[in-house]
């Protein structure tokens, strides 16, 4: 069978890891795997990028930002992509983010819905169910549920315009489309995701709502040993005198409430603990005293490293569909401490330490317990290998092709 993966990037993010394992998986299998991008760069031999530089900078500044149409622009591109799924004509279409300017959907939904081509659609986040916003919890919007309309945060979400609110047109568009889908497949990446469509009036004509969660590759984390760890320490000059709790984000801002909460906890914490924040600041923010920074760490030996030391790993989002990261922690051992929303408290299961959203002093009293719970290390790791390993994950989307072909 032939599988056409399309997704904003390839090798490189979450998503694009991803999809990039996945495809591997799906050779190895002994099937064919073709691969369409927007972003960046991959290596991998049967892919295709969408768009070029300037034609998706122009779907960014004049489709969205100008006239709030996202999703309208990258026509020579979307074009080439169609030309291209003529002459490899897969099985099967596998949609994951659509979202970041690089593809036209009315296009590439009317080719879809002209040749009845079976998709699956991998919810990565919220977007392809609202009118155009990847999460909405934090502001309590639940309008996506029955049509998105007078959209609040128009001009501040994914894909953000600076005039104009098309929200309930993209919405409308979406639902047309997704019905007319003779044969859609909706799998998303957590629980709480797979929960969240099936309310949607978007996905009411789809075939199968289910679940599938993300993976973790175990060569890359993993529990760090004392060589790596000391390594760790020294690198980045940090004390033997205190007891440290990390939390990782690609982007710090001091007007985000997880920074907010992580400096609030920080000033909270026991004299013999620290907070690190590791990533990157964006610009016009700072990392402010009694928090310790480390830039964004790439090399996932040494993020193992900085998982393994730690006392606890705290997520401090409100709004994650999966989050990978807490998977990443609890791989090397670590007790994941995290927020009960969203996928935020459904990731670590049995074995993590879970407060309601924003209550640092619940966080600070329960400290005492991280002893006992660090106990429960090889219970963590083995937690991971049972959920989100790789090759168990991966062959669930291969039954699920194989499943939808047959019928």
């Amino acid at each position: 069978m032939k599988i056409l993966q399309i997704n904003s990037v390839c090798d490189y993010g979450s998503t694009g890891r991803t999809t990039r394992e996945l495809a591997d998986y799906i050779e190895q299998t002994g099937n064919e795997c073709y691969v369409a991008y927007g972003h960046g760069n991959t290596n991998y031999h049967n892919s295709m990028k969408i768009g070029g530089k300037w034609e998706n900078y122009f779907h960014n500044a004049f489709y969205t930002r100008f006239l709030g149409l996202h999703g309208y622009g990258t026509q020579c591109g979307t074009a080439k992509l169609l030309n291209w799924i003529d002459e490899i004509k897969p099985d099967i279409i596998h949609l994951r983010n659509l979202h970041a300017n690089y593809i036209n959907f009315p296009m590439l939904f009317n080719y879809i819905v002209k040749y009845e081509i079976p998709v699956i659609f991998t919810l990565h986040d919220c977007f392809n169910f609202t009118g155009k916003c990847a999460h909405y919890t934090a502001i309590r919007c639940y309008k996506w549920k029955v049509e998105c309309n007078h959209c609040s945060t128009f001009h501040n979400c994914v894909a953000p315009s600076l005039f104009f609110d098309h929200s309930k047109k993209l919405f409308n568009q979406k639902k047309t489309y997704y019905k007319q889908m003779k044969h859609l497949t909706v799998v998303a990446v957590s629980k709480w995701l797979a929960n969240e469509a099936r309310q949607s009036a978007m996905f009411s004509s789809a075939e199968k709502i289910t679940f599938i969660y993300n993976w973790i590759d175990y060569n890359k984390f993993h529990r760090a040993n004392a060589n790596e760890i000391g390594a760790f320490y020294t690198k980045y000059n940090l004390s033997h005198d205190y007891k440290y709790i990390i939390s990782v984000s690609h982007g710090w801002d001091n007007h985000a409430s997880r920074y907010k909460d992580a400096y609030k906890l920080a000033q909270k914490l026991p004299a013999n603990y620290r907070l690190i924040l590791i990533g990157s600041v964006l610009r016009g923010s700072k990392i402010e005293s009694p928090l310790i920074h480390i830039p964004f760490i790439q090399n996932t030996q040494e993020l193992s490293a900085a998982y393994s030391m730690a006392e606890a790993y705290i997520h401090l989002s409100v709004e994650d569909t999966f989050a990978k990261v807490i998977a990443e922690a609890m791989a090397c051992g670590t007790v994941p401490i995290t927020f009960n929303c969203t996928a935020c408290g459904e990731t670590p299961g049995p074995y993590g330490l879970i407060v309601a959203p924003h209550d640092i002093e619940a966080i600070v009293t329960a400290l005492p317990k991280l002893t006992d719970m660090q106990k429960q290390s090889d219970n963590i790791i083995k937690y991971v290998k049972d959920n989100y390993d790789y090759y168990t994950n991966a062959q669930q989307y291969v039954d699920l092709y194989r499943q939808i072909l047959r019928k």
